[in-house]
């Protein structure tokens, strides 16, 4: 049984065209410690897809047909309690914006932690702590000590990424849901976010659905890729063989949009 799969998706928002899907006849399945890069233009259906997977889909914003299983739980069958328990355990989601995701009055390893909370019954308070300073060490943020006691605000850009990251893989997730997380950070940022993106893939085996625009960077990280346009997919396969010999019009016009410095072979 396959880690995730997704059968037939399709999405129709309830003030969009009759005939205009968001996302239109999507199936992809992925495999536990699999990396795959859902890539495409703004509005292609990328983010929509992910929140599908992540039963965050506002259901009364818009119609939904085919499946989506998790280790062969129906998300689409979910009620909000089993969604809840199923994120930020089985599941987890770093977003792009972490300037807006932490609540700016508690610190940063209550936050890290507060999945915790919820899955994590039965820890002590200690016990909880160690689990967050692992996590935030995992997630490569220097003296995890010391940032557990800051608040949002002290922390760079970059590092609050980080934290993210660590509160997204603090109750060991089986599949990350990472949606355009190296968008806003500078080049070597996004390097040591990648890297450690690596890391958790070997180490933990967790599974890693990376949603980009950025072709260069799903290059170096992903093994597989899907080409999404206007909510279907266009072409998927290993990342190196797409890259280097793309089939469909539209994946050759996203590489060819490439500055050539940056055409390298993944890492």
């Amino acid at each position: 049984m396959s880690l995730l799969e997704v059968k037939n998706l399709k999405v129709h928002f309830h003030d969009a065209a009759p005939d205009r899907f968001a996302v239109d006849g999507v199936s992809f399945t992925m495999e536990e410690g699999d990396i795959l890069g859902l890539v495409g233009e703004s509005g292609t259906g990328k983010t929509v897809t992910s929140m599908c997977i992540g039963g965050l889909l506002p259901r009364e914003k818009a119609d939904t047909e085919g499946s989506i299983t998790l280790g062969g739980t129906e998300i689409f069958d979910c009620t909000q309690k089993e969604l809840n328990r199923i994120l930020g355990n089985e599941m987890a989601i770093v977003f792009q914006e972490p300037m807006t995701s932490f609540n700016p009055v508690y610190r940063i390893g209550r936050q890290v932690g507060e999945s915790l909370y919820v899955h994590g019954k039965g820890l002590s308070k200690d016990q909880k702590k160690e689990l967050v300073l692992k996590a935030m060490q995992d997630a490569g943020l220097p003296n995890a000590e010391e940032v557990y006691r800051k608040y949002p605000h002290e922390l760079s850009g970059g590092m609050l990424q980080r934290a993210m990251i660590a509160a997204a893989i603090v109750t060991k997730p089986k599949l990350l849901l990472a949606d355009e997380i190296t968008t806003a950070l500078d080049v070597s940022m996004q390097a040591r976010i990648l890297d450690r993106l690596k890391r958790l893939n070997r180490k933990d085996k967790v599974a890693i659905l990376f949603i980009s625009h950025d072709l260069h960077v799903v290059n170096r990280l992903c093994r597989h890729v899907i080409v999404m346009q206007r909510g279907k997919i266009v072409e998927k396969g290993l990342t190196k063989e797409v890259f280097e010999n793309p089939q469909h019009t539209y994946t050759k016009q996203l590489i060819a949009a490439i500055p050539s410095r940056n055409r390298r072979s993944r890492d």
